[in-house]
């Protein structure tokens, strides 16, 4: 048994729950990247709550740590190789080299085919479309939306943690166990949202969004970009009812005054007039996490500026309409103006825009509409206008999977472009094409990568990532630059499958 330390004393956290670890499983659970970013995501506040739910389990958080040292749980400061679990909440590609790094902070060694125990599981939205670049770190993957299954899965994970073996999973829907080479893993979908509102549990102001209490209204997205996971790998669109929500929102509105709403597209909710009503009537302020251009009414509006609002974001994703159009985005230049005059005549002062450089079919043409189109914005409605930038990423599960990325230097051009024409105008604000690439490769790697990303350390630049791939003997750039052939096998295509994969992808991997 691993020695405990005392835990590191967090002043301004409301909602820890704390238990003995007596005669209960102990499972540690781990964000892959640092408090505040772990502490912003409703999915991993949403796990400790309902682990904690179980009388028999104790659950306690962990993060990527800032300093050296051994990595221990935040409420009891148990190092990770004593807990009988440790589950990891995966929502970004780019934090995958953190899982290896962080097991071994903690006392376990990384690669599940020569670890003893405890045993390691991930979920979260990377998991759900394309496990295999961490597969070999993992007993098993919870592929899809794990509250219908909480329940059985703790069970399971009692016999597992006994045995020292993940087979007692194997019979569980939506567990995908690496250890058996890749099968068939249908994807878990809560269908009834009213079960099990999702809301923040833990407060504190030591995040991005500290100032709010954030609430999920709405799971997947009607529209079906091509180009973007929630509106495939999440469909169908489902919301949930005002009924459901207003509990919630009282008991938030205890600790915070905004309430984020949580959601691919939240303006589509049909209730979301009563609903920020209600906010607005408990003396709330209403701060939806999206919205779409078609459906900011004069109505919806006024709401969001009484609330306090200051700033609208729009995401026009292309400068013109035939590539919006061929992307799956099916949105107007027109419908843009009016919004952004809608918008301003209520109050609402500031506008950000979102675009994404390199989409499939992209011109120069294009390229050159951004700016344009962000000129236009905020000349015709008066509006000041930030515009921020991301290079297209093929992602597993959209129809744009197969689609290759621009090179970075050709995604740094264009952005040059861009900033160019909207100086004077608008602050450009741009992902860096360097870090989109690598998120690129390990959407679309596979097992392959994973003793590449256990070379890495937290806060390793790009070029130690280009060294580490090289000293693995892999050559990074077709998994992201590539375009697959429409008759290529998929790495991935065994998640979500309910019919066996036909086989492993080139690049091999």
């Amino acid at each position: 048994m691993a020695r405990r330390s005392r835990p590191q004393p967090v002043l301004d956290e409301t909602g820890v729950m704390r238990k003995d670890h007596g005669g209960r499983l102990r499972i540690a659970l781990l964000y892959p990247n640092t408090y505040a970013i772990g502490m912003s995501n409703l999915g991993f506040q949403s796990l400790y709550r309902l682990f904690n739910a179980r009388a028999d389990v104790v659950c306690e958080r962990a993060f990527l740590p800032d300093a050296p040292g051994p990595l221990r749980t935040l409420e009891s400061g148990t190092l990770l190789a004593a807990m009988d679990v440790v589950a990891f909440s995966v929502s970004f590609e780019l934090d995958y080299p953190h899982l290896p790094a962080m097991l071994r902070r903690g006392g376990v060694e990384p690669f599940a085919a020569e670890r003893a125990g405890p045993l390691v599981i991930a979920g979260g939205a990377t998991v759900s479309y394309n496990p295999e670049p961490i597969a070999p770190f993992l007993d098993a993957a919870v592929v899809g939306e794990a509250e219908d299954i909480l329940d059985p899965l703790v069970d399971g994970l009692w016999e597992a943690a006994r045995a020292g073996d993940a087979a007692a999973l194997a019979a569980l829907p939506g567990l995908y166990l690496p250890a058996r080479g890749p099968h068939p893993t249908a994807r878990l979908l809560v269908r009834d949202l009213d079960r099990e509102p999702l809301a923040t549990q833990v407060f504190t102001r030591r995040t991005e969004f500290g100032d709010m209490g954030l609430v999920e209204v709405s799971r997947g997205c009607p529209y079906g970009c091509r180009f973007c996971v929630a509106s495939h790998v999440y469909r169908p669109a489902r919301w949930r009812s005002l009924e459901a929500l207003l509990p919630a929102i009282e008991r938030l509105r205890r600790e915070r005054t905004r309430i984020g709403l949580i959601g691919a597209s939240v303006t589509d909710h049909p209730a979301i007039l009563p609903l920020c009503e209600a906010i607005l009537a408990r003396g709330g302020e209403p701060a939806p996490a999206s919205m779409r251009a078609d459906r900011l009414t004069d109505a919806l509006l006024a709401l969001l500026a009484r609330g306090g609002l200051r700033t609208i974001t729009l995401a026009p994703e292309a400068g013109r309409e035939a590539l919006r159009r061929q992307a799956g985005k099916a949105v107007t230049d027109d419908a843009l103006l009016a919004a952004a005059i809608r918008a301003r005549a209520a109050g609402i002062p500031n506008l950000k825009l979102y675009f994404i450089i390199g989409l499939p079919g992209e011109t120069p043409e294009d390229v050159a509409a951004i700016p344009a189109l962000a000129r236009r914005l905020a000349a015709e409605s008066g509006m000041r206008v930030t515009v921020g930038c991301a290079t297209f990423v093929p992602k597993p599960g959209t129809p744009f999977a197969r689609q290759p990325m621009i090179a970075p230097e050709e995604a740094d051009r264009r952005l040059r472009t861009v900033r160019a024409a909207l100086r004077g105008y608008a602050a450009l604000h741009a992902e860096s094409p360097r870090w989109s690439f690598w998120q690129g490769v390990l959407a679309r790697g596979g097992r392959a990568l994973a003793p590449a990303l256990a070379r890495l350390e937290p806060g390793d630049t790009p070029a130690r990532w280009d060294a580490a791939f090289r000293e693995a003997g892999l050559d990074p750039a077709p998994y992201a630059l590539a375009a697959l052939p429409a008759d290529a096998p998929l790495l991935w295509a065994h998640i979500g499958a309910t019919r066996p994969a036909d086989g492993d992808a080139a690049p091999a991997g």
